[in-house]
């Protein structure tokens, strides 16, 4: 497919931009918003003095959550594709942000605990996206309908790609 206008000059002109068009720019736009979320959650953890941790670190301890979490768990939950897993789990172990332990029942399954440092880096997370939240519709016109909408559509591209894999389309 050649395209002869990039997405942003067709937009300027309102002319028709195709579905593969609209496609490609709006993955590109979720792997932006995903880099930038990892820039603010690294910021705002260096504004309270937490220098040690990269946003995909901090992200990880928010997902651990305040419970034990099975390793397996957060690797289904596909939020953290394109890291290492394990060497940022270890590197959290190192710096005194979780513990790693196996199982009693299944030797193979690697469970995670926050330590209370852990624990702190995980409120500040929470914090931080309550404050997002709440600052989205006044400051950037983001309204709880958009974003209604944006998980459905989101939620359809995700199973529309585990679709194509799960049944070789």
């Amino acid at each position: 497919m050649a395209m002869t206008m990039t997405y942003g000059a067709a937009e300027a002109v309102n002319e028709t931009v195709s579905v593969a068009e609209s496609f490609v720019k709006s993955l590109s736009l979720l792997e932006q918003a995903h880099r930038r979320l990892h820039d603010v959650v690294k910021d705002d953890l260096e504004r309270g003095g937490e220098r040690h941790l990269t946003g995909v670190q901090a992200l990880l301890l928010y997902e651990i959550g305040e419970d034990e979490t099975p390793a397996s768990v957060l690797r289904s939950r596909g939020a953290f594709a394109g890291t290492s897993l394990s060497y940022n789990v270890k590197k959290l172990q190192e710096g005194g942000y979780l513990i790693q332990s196996r199982s009693e029942r299944d030797k193979r399954t690697v469970r995670l605990k926050l330590t209370e440092r852990g624990l702190k880096v995980r409120k500040r997370v929470e914090n931080l996206f309550d404050r997002q939240a709440t600052a989205l519709e006044p400051t950037a016109s983001v309204r709880p309908d958009d974003l209604s909408q944006l998980n459905k559509t989101v939620s359809r591209l995700e199973r529309f790609w585990s679709d194509q894999i799960r049944f070789q389309l």
